[in-house]
């Protein structure tokens, strides 16, 4: 048995993709039979850890006057470096989340003389460009570029949710082939699975406002600039004038919800899309369910794309509308779905339009990915991977 500590400035308390990720991992290793402890910020206990160590300063005692609302980056950062200085000699490795954590836990390890993994799921600096052109943001951008390369010198191991993270890493950082390893994301295929409780979908889309025979398009994820739910957007008024009972279901939140929900409205139409916001995880299931058709249209980024929501759409049973990028290319090769030109409305309006036009594909596309989830992208089958990378730095 490994005594691991998960270290994390992510926030339990959210529901999107990175803490999925976080809290599967985190399971599955204990389930394998290993200690795992997590550090990390939330508003509650979370279930999955061995033992929690909680960033959060609201859950200190401490005077209503010294509580923050928005807890500043800066605190987390400190408080986990603290909690390093005081509990890392307890633990075999280190599994550090994101590039940001192992320059924190940098001087606690050499002090106490501890292995770390680095994790990456992406170049943070490649998706920090994307959302301002500022100068400000530029000199951001080559701070982060720096700490990331740093980071990559001084991990004993680097686990990469792509290969074009690696390759990246190997030709710009100058880190060694045999220090870094791809693995991908997954799905838990206990709760994306496709459901058959035709009065249960019924309620799910009365909830939401939208009616059996409308055809339902839905996007799950963080509006961020990368994920491309803008050309989504502009393809609307497009692809309705052709068919007009289509609603585009969006759940999610993001830094670019208030500017979507605005350019609906400037479009004209804002009554064919649905806002959700974010959503607890287990209510995601039902909502893909409900669509026709599930859709990714992403952005180019050289760190290519393994999206936990891709195999959640496949595991539900779902095709896939999405961009023609790196790491996507698979569902146009295994016939789950199809691919368009990154930002390309014109592209995108067509795949869609036809995909509409033929239920029977659909159901067959569906079908497809949802045998391909289950079979090569279960949590389970990553949790090995990381366990066999771990095993080798004990």
């Amino acid at each position: 048995m490994m005594k691991i500590l998960y270290i994390t400035l992510e926030n339990l308390s959210l529901h999107k993709g990175s803490v999925v990720h976080i809290k599967e991992i985190v399971n599955g290793l204990r389930e394998v039979g290993h200690q795992v402890d997590l550090v990390a910020i939330s508003s509650e206990q979370p279930e999955n850890a061995d033992h929690f160590y909680n960033l959060n300063l609201m859950t200190f005692s401490m005077p209503k006057l010294f509580r923050l609302k928005n807890q500043p980056f800066l605190v987390s950062s400190i408080l986990l470096f603290l909690y390093l200085l005081k509990i890392l000699h307890r633990y075999d490795i280190i599994y550090a989340r994101d590039f940001h954590t192992v320059i924190i836990a940098l001087l606690p390890r050499i002090l106490f003389k501890k292995r770390l993994v680095f994790e990456i799921n992406g170049i943070a600096h490649e998706e920090q460009k994307l959302k301002s052109h500022s100068l400000l943001n530029r000199i951001l951008v080559s701070f982060i570029r720096k700490a990331e390369e740093m980071a990559t010198k001084y991990s004993e191991r680097i686990i990469s949710v792509t290969p074009h993270i690696v390759t990246y890493l190997i030709e710009n950082y100058k880190c060694a082939p045999d220090k870094v390893i791809t693995i991908g994301n997954g799905v838990n295929t206990k709760y994306f699975y496709p459901i058959r409780d035709e009065a249960l979908l019924e309620q799910c889309r009365k909830k939401v406002g939208i009616a059996k025979e409308e055809i339902i398009i839905v996007f799950v994820g963080n509006l961020a600039p990368w994920q491309g739910v803008e050309t989504l957007i502009e393809v609307a008024p497009l692809l309705l004038r052709e068919i007009r009972n289509i609603r585009f279901l969006i759940i999610g939140d993001g830094i670019l919800k208030k500017p979507f929900e605005a350019k609906v409205n400037s479009l004209g139409v804002s009554d064919h899309f649905v806002f959700m916001g974010m959503v607890i995880h287990k209510e995601i299931p039902l909502y893909i369910n409900i669509a026709d058709i599930c859709v990714l249209p992403k952005r180019r980024l050289k760190s290519g794309y393994s999206p936990i929501k891709l195999y959640e759409y496949m595991a539900c049973g779902k095709p896939v509308v999405a961009s023609r990028v790196e790491g996507l290319e698979f569902i146009e090769e295994e016939g789950t779905g199809r691919l368009t030109e990154p930002e390309d409305i014109i592209s995108l309006e067509k795949t869609l339009y036809n995909l509409i036009k033929e239920p029977q594909e659909r159901l067959r596309m569906g079908g497809k990915g949802f045998q391909i989830a289950r079979e090569r992208f279960s949590w389970e089958s990553r949790v090995t991977q990381i366990e066999e990378v771990l095993k080798k730095m004990a």
